[in-house]
């Protein structure tokens, strides 16, 4: 399994069709607009946001082993203890992770994500002690 190593956001951005890189620009700055205690890091071939641990992460579909055709996945790592009051979060068979597919930038339901986004935070600072 070979994925792609990117030394930082910007040669992540060059890697990606336009639709994937407006959105991946949009849901990177609402994270970091309004978590900026997030760090951004990279794990198979994509920027992760950590507290403690892996919270979220950005997986567009022109990397490698994606598993969508178009697109980006906005993923969270420990989606099995979330809520998902909304319905967004797709789990699938996975065991933990779970994606929200955005398609387009219209897609982007900016106060719902930041609430799940607000939720799995927390569960971050709760596992963690």
């Amino acid at each position: 399994m070979k994925f792609a190593k990117f030394k930082n956001f910007d040669s992540f951005l060059d890697a990606l069709t336009p639709v994937e890189r407006v959105i991946c620009i949009r849901i990177r700055g609402l994270i970091l607009d309004n978590f900026p205690e997030l760090k951004e890091t990279w794990a198979y071939g994509a920027p992760f946001f950590k507290g403690r641990k892996r919270i979220c992460f950005l997986y567009p579909a022109s990397l490698p082993y994606s598993g969508v055709k178009e697109g980006v996945n906005f993923g969270f790592t420990r989606a099995n203890f979330l809520s998902n009051d909304h319905g967004l979060l797709d789990i699938g068979d996975r065991k933990e992770v779970a994606y929200i597919a955005i398609l387009a930038e219209k897609d982007i339901r900016e106060d719902l994500f930041l609430e799940i986004l607000h939720e799995a935070i927390i569960l971050d600072m709760e596992q963690a002690i």
